[in-house]
């Protein structure tokens, strides 16, 4: 099948998904008097044109921040926030933290510019029109998103702490 690839760089675009919402999604009827009118919503706003991203896409890719910082350390709430969405992931590993965070969770879907340890971008687009590549992209991303759920982690840490009674987050 033929791959419709969009890239949004938020360097030039810029990082609120307002500024590059209408780039993505104008050929699917939105235009920018329904994207505000939905971004006025306080019940819905942002979060819900993230779900409208997501839904159209059948793989999401998130590359790290290009910052040393962001490198070393990572941003990997960025990959967690997306797998959340259950759209199917494919991180780009550039960094310590990135490499770190795919290994530990034995992540089927990464590529790297280097193409050393993993594929190439193009090798990882190919693997992933196959509908089960995606699945499994899936599955481990639910699995990741759910250690990353603030009521595992706050439990987490109350048992660090030596907590170890019943307790609901």
């Amino acid at each position: 099948p033929d791959v419709d690839f969009s890239m949004i760089d938020e360097y030039k675009e810029g990082t609120h998904i307002s500024h590059w919402f209408l780039k993505l999604m104008a050929s699917e009827g939105w235009d920018e008097d329904k994207m505000n009118d939905l971004l006025a919503e306080n019940e819905y706003g942002t979060g819900m044109l993230y779900y409208h991203v997501f839904r159209t896409f059948d793989v999401i890719i998130v590359t790290p921040k290009e910052t040393r910082d962001k490198l070393r350390y990572g941003s990997i709430q960025r990959i967690v926030s997306v797998m959340k969405s259950t759209v199917p992931v494919l991180v780009e590993v550039q960094g310590s933290a990135f490499e770190h965070f795919v290994d530990g969770y034995e992540y089927p879907c990464v590529y790297s510019k280097e193409g050393d340890k993993y594929p190439s971008l193009e090798e990882a687009l190919d693997k992933l029109k196959d509908v089960s590549a995606r699945k499994k992209c899936q599955e481990v991303g639910l699995r990741i998103a759910e250690d990353f759920d603030p009521d595992v982690m706050v439990k987490q840490l109350l048992n660090t702490l030596g907590y170890h009674g019943d307790f609901e987050c």
